[in-house]
C-alpha cells in the first residue's frame, strides 16, 4: 500500500515552475533580440549597400515598374518580392528589412528548438539548440543586410521542420505543405530544388526496411506525390514567366556555369588557405575570366544573361571534360570551404570553429540518438545533400548557412548527452518520455 500510495503520490505533485516556462516563446525572444542587436550594428554600415540589387529590384517593383529584365535572371524572384512589399506598405526604409529578418530569425530559432523538442525526449537538449541557432555567428551575420540568406534560412529551416512534421505524421495537409516549403524556398533560391526528391527517397527506404522488419508502415504515395504537386504549383508561376520573358524553360534562375568556373578559381590553394580574400582575388579573376570568355565569343559580359549563360555553359563543359582530375578536386576542396570560406581570414576562423563544433557536437547526439532508435536523419540529410551539390558547383562559407540549423538541432542533443554524463544538471529526459514516444516507423499501423 505504500509503494503504490507513493507511487500515485509521484504522478500527481504539481509540476516545478521552471518547467513550465514557456521555453519556445524565450527562444524566439532570444532569436529576435540578438537579430535586433545586428540590426543596431548594422546601423554603422551603408544602408544602402546593394551588392545584389535585392534593394533595387524591391525599390522597381514598389513603384509598380515590375522586374528589371537584366538583375534578375540570376537569382529568385521571392527576396526582392518581399522587399517590395514591404517598401510598398512602409516606404523605402532598409531598416525594415532588417527588422523583418530579425522576426525570420527569432522563428529559425523557435523551428530548431521544435524539431528538438519533437525528435529527442530531452526539453534541455531542444532549449540548447534553440539557443546555439540564436547566438550563431554565421546565421547572425545576414540578420542586418541586403542579402537573401536570413530569408533563405527561416524558408529552409522551415521545409525542414515541415519533413520533420510529415514523418510523425505522413498526411496529405502535411505533403502539400513539405512542398510548399519548398517551393518557396526554391524562388528565394534554387538550391532546395532537388531535395524533396532526396527526402522521399530516404523517407521510402527507412519505412521499406521497417516492412523487412514487419513494422507494417505503408509508404505514403498519395502525400508524396502531393508534396511535388504543391511545389511545382509554387514555382510554376514564375517558370511560365521565365518562358515568356527569356524564351526558354528556366524553372527559377541562371547562374549554373557561372558558379562551376568560379569553383575552379576560388578553390586555387592561395584562396582555401585563404592566404588571399577570396571575395576580392578569387573574384576578380572570375570576373576577369568571364569578360575574356564574352569577348572572345564577340560579345560584351553581362549585355544579356542568357547569351552569357549560353557562352558561360560550353566554357564550363570545356574545362570540365578537359580537365576532370581538377574537377574532382575541387569538389573534393569544396565539400570543406562550405563550411568556412569566407571574405576575410577572420570571419572564416570564426564560421569554420562554431561548424567544427556544431558538428562535433552534432556526432555525439547522432550516436546517442542511434542508440536509442531516434531518426534524426530528418534534420542531417539536407546538411549533406546542400554541402554535396555545391561541391559540385560552388562551395563558400555563406552557402552552409541555411542547413547550419539543422547540425544545430542534433548537436544540442549531443551537449545534453555530454552534461548527463558529467552529471550536470537534469536532462529532463524521463519526464518527457512518456509523453513523446518515438514511433520505430512513420506511419507504422496505419
Amino acid at each position: 500500500m505504500t509503494s503504490s500510495a507513493s507511487s500515485v503520490a509521484s504522478t500527481t505533485l504539481p509540476v516545478p515552475a521552471a518547467r513550465r516556462l514557456p521555453w519556445g516563446l524565450i527562444v524566439f525572444g532570444l532569436g529576435l533580440s540578438t537579430g535586433l542587436a545586428m540590426m543596431l550594428v548594422g546601423l554603422r554600415v551603408d544602408a544602402a549597400d546593394d551588392p545584389y540589387l535585392y534593394g533595387f529590384i524591391g525599390q522597381s517593383l514598389a513603384n509598380g515598374d515590375g522586374f528589371p529584365h537584366q538583375p534578375i535572371q540570376r537569382r529568385g524572384p521571392l527576396y526582392p518580392l518581399l522587399i517590395g512589399l514591404l517598401y510598398l506598405i512602409f516606404g523605402v526604409h532598409v531598416w525594415i528589412v532588417h527588422l523583418a529578418q530579425a522576426v525570420m530569425f527569432g522563428a529559425t530559432a523557435w523551428l530548431v528548438y521544435d524539431m528538438g523538442r519533437r525528435l529527442f525526449a530531452s526539453q534541455r537538449a531542444a532549449i540548447i539548440a534553440g539557443v546555439a541557432c540564436a547566438l550563431n555567428p554565421l546565421l547572425l551575420r545576414y540578420v542586418a543586410t541586403l542579402h537573401c540568406e536570413a530569408f533563405l534560412i527561416f524558408l529552409f529551416t522551415l521545409m525542414v521542420w515541415q519533413t520533420v512534421r510529415f514523418r510523425e505524421r505522413p498526411t496529405v495537409l502535411n505533403g502539400v505543405l513539405v512542398g510548399a516549403a519548398a517551393g518557396l524556398t526554391c524562388l528565394v533560391k534554387a538550391v532546395a530544388l532537388v531535395y524533396p526528391a532526396v527526402f522521399a527517397a530516404l523517407l521510402a527506404l527507412e519505412l521499406f526496411r521497417a516492412n523487412r522488419q514487419r513494422a507494417l508502415a505503408a509508404i505514403p504515395w498519395v502525400p508524396l506525390a502531393l508534396m511535388f504537386v504543391s511545389m511545382a504549383a509554387v514555382i510554376s508561376p514564375w517558370t511560365i514567366r521565365n518562358y515568356k520573358v527569356l524564351g526558354h524553360f528556366v524553372p527559377v534562375s541562371t547562374g549554373t556555369s557561372d558558379a562551376v568556373l568560379r569553383s575552379f578559381i576560388f578553390s586555387r590553394t592561395e584562396f582555401i588557405t585563404l592566404r588571399e580574400p577570396p571575395y576580392t582575388g578569387a573574384e576578380n579573376d572570375s570576373n576577369d575570366l568571364f569578360k575574356a570568355l564574352a569577348k572572345e565569343a564577340g560579345t560584351e559580359w553581362q549585355k544579356d544573361e542568357w547569351e552569357t549563360e549560353q557562352i558561360l555553359n560550353k566554357a564550363a563543359k570545356k574545362k570540365v571534360l578537359a580537365e576532370p582530375g581538377a574537377f574532382v578536386r575541387k569538389t573534393v576542396v569544396g565539400v570543406f570551404t562550405f563550411w568556412y570560406q569566407m571574405t576575410s581570414l577572420k570571419n572564416s576562423l570564426v564560421v569554420g570553429v562554431s561548424a567544427l563544433f556544431a558538428w562535433v557536437f552534432a556526432i555525439i547526439g547522432w550516436r546517442r540518438a542511434r542508440g536509442e532508435g531516434r531518426k534524426v536523419w530528418m534534420v542531417l540529410a539536407p546538411a549533406l545533400y546542400l554541402n554535396i551539390l555545391l561541391a559540385l558547383l560552388l562551395a563558400l562559407g555563406r552557402y552552409s548557412a541555411p542547413v547550419v540549423p539543422g547540425v544545430l538541432v542534433v548537436a544540442g542533443y549531443g551537449v545534453d548527452t555530454l552534461l548527463s554524463r558529467f552529471g550536470i544538471g537534469r536532462s529532463g529526459a524521463a519526464a518527457l518520455r512518456n509523453r513523446q514516444p518515438q514511433p520505430s516507423a512513420p506511419g507504422a499501423g496505419a
